[in-house]
């Protein structure tokens, strides 16, 4: 009896758990669409579509994915590719780095350096190597921190409200 007990209250937790992680990878989802409202690219950085490329999170493509068939970017439709390597990604307005993939950072800051491109990355601290917002989580909520210097040196603007919302970081 005491053993499916046990095993029903795991069974229980990891169904909450399941769900949990779902629901994050939704709200990072809207995080990331939501930045594409309030990040402006330079005029050259047009086509007719606004590509968010994801590495390493299918969790956060998949919601992104639901996002893309019902909402635009502006008056662009959004496009959302998934990337297995650092060097597959071209031709993108936001890189979303997720966790797994995180120690790529660096490289990924140095291959899309002088290029019109956000980086989010899904770790805390990855704004030192070069990504723009890091989503975090304090006091079991979901955050970000973000970097208007980094952001800048990609030739992006950023809106106020976007960095007041956020937790800003050099």
């Amino acid at each position: 009896m005491r053993k499916t007990i046990l095993l029903m209250c795991v069974l229980c937790l990891g169904a909450l758990s399941s769900e949990m992680k779902g629901q994050t990878a939704t709200f990072k989802a809207l995080f990331l669409y939501n930045f594409t409202k309030n990040i402006d690219w330079p005029a050259d950085a047009g086509g007719s579509e606004l590509v968010i490329t994801v590495l390493g999170d299918d969790e956060v493509s998949a919601e992104l994915e639901k996002i893309a068939k019902v909402k635009k970017a502006g008056n662009k439709s959004i496009k959302i590719v998934q990337a297995r390597s650092v060097k597959e990604i071209s031709d993108t307005h936001i890189v979303f780095l997720g966790t797994a993939k995180s120690a790529l950072m660096q490289s990924l800051s140095y291959e899309q350096q002088n290029k019109p491109v956000l980086l989010v990355a899904d770790k805390s601290g990855l704004c030192k190597q070069g990504a723009g917002i890091t989503f975090v989580t304090v006091d079991g909520k979901l955050r970000y921190e973000i970097s208007p210097s980094s952001i800048a040196e990609h030739d992006l603007k950023v809106t106020q409200k976007i960095i007041s919302l956020g937790i800003e970081v050099q």
